[in-house]
């Protein structure tokens, strides 16, 4: 008997239907049919077809070894060998030339060291030299040339000269003047941590970062202290008068005190100084006296229990 009639006839003697066989062994349907048919050509390679044979003698109860080897003797299916490409002989005409190899293998090193310098900056350009300063000796004083001068209307025939012309290029504008008294916003041109905290009692106002275009204003009153960790965007106005910047870019700043009169005092040396902030003074704490126990007797009333005995010398 073949291998697909004894798998068959024992199929049949335990009463079971080959769908029920391809459910437990998860072997297709098509592939089980094939094997009891005998039909090998329909079966997938050796190795797999082997395993549905095993799978399925489990399943009936036969010796899976058994069957399979005779399931081997019987197929005519071969087992796969992957065969190795033939790869043809290289033709020497397209390999590259010796001089070729060679020329490449110069012109990338010259590539690696023209990188090399240029990172190094031996292309760069000199800078230019430096611009001679001139000293308060040897500076030529300017020739005189008398300041322009509007003439006026002649009256009689007299020529009356008016006064000189001022310059307005050469007379300075007067900065404003920081006022003393009036609201400190704060506006922030970047997003800037901020710590805004009382300078009496350290409660803190404000803490956290402060966007790009939002402002904080300073309540009146409150004497208030400033901690950012990039001074140098914030802006600082106090009465509507923009203040010159607290520091740097990226300084930390701590301890600015956040009124009209100390930011004045901050940047106008002549304003007058803010008055000093008293804390108050805490009292001292009495600490009240420990009663003598009732039953301790001074120690001067018994000396022999605060005197050692003397040692005995006969011991």
């Amino acid at each position: 008997m073949t291998t697909g009639a004894v798998l068959a006839e024992a199929r049949a003697a335990l009463g079971r239907e080959l769908v029920d066989i391809a459910r437990e062994t998860r072997v297709p349907l098509r592939h089980l049919m094939a094997i009891e048919a005998d039909d090998h050509a329909a079966l997938p390679a050796l190795p797999y077809a082997l395993g549905f044979v095993k799978n399925y003698a489990r399943a009936i109860g036969l010796d899976a070894e058994a069957v399979a080897a005779q399931f081997r003797a019987e197929t005519s299916l071969m087992p796969h060998v992957p065969s190795v490409p033939e790869s043809p002989p290289v033709d020497e005409a397209r390999l590259p030339s010796r001089g070729l190899a060679w020329g490449s293998l110069g012109l990338l090193a010259a590539v690696v060291i023209g990188l090399g310098l240029y990172g190094a900056g031996v292309f760069d350009a000199p800078p230019p030299p430096p611009t001679p300063v001139a000293s308060p000796d040897n500076v030529a004083p300017a020739p005189f040339a008398p300041a322009p001068v509007a003439a006026a209307p002649s009256y009689g025939g007299a020529v009356h000269m008016a006064e000189p012309l001022a310059d307005p290029a050469a007379t300075p504008a007067a900065a404003p003047a920081i006022p003393t008294a009036g609201p400190v916003v704060l506006l922030a041109r970047e997003d800037v941590w901020l710590k805004i905290y009382d300078r009496t009692t350290r409660r803190r106002a404000f803490m956290g970062v402060l966007a790009a275009g939002e402002r904080y204003a300073v309540p009146a009153g409150s004497d208030l202290v400033l901690r950012a960790g990039k001074a140098g965007v914030i802006e600082v106005s106090v009465a509507g008068v923009k203040l010159p910047p607290l520091g740097g870019p990226v300084q930390t700043i701590d301890g600015v005190v956040l009124t009209a009169a100390a930011l004045a005092a901050r940047f106008d040396p002549a304003a007058p100084l803010p008055p000093p902030v008293v804390r108050p003074r805490r009292a001292p704490v009495q600490v009240p006296a420990m009663p003598a126990a009732a039953n301790q007797a001074p120690a001067a009333a018994n000396p022999a229990a605060v005197s050692p005995q003397p040692a005995n010398p006969g011991a």
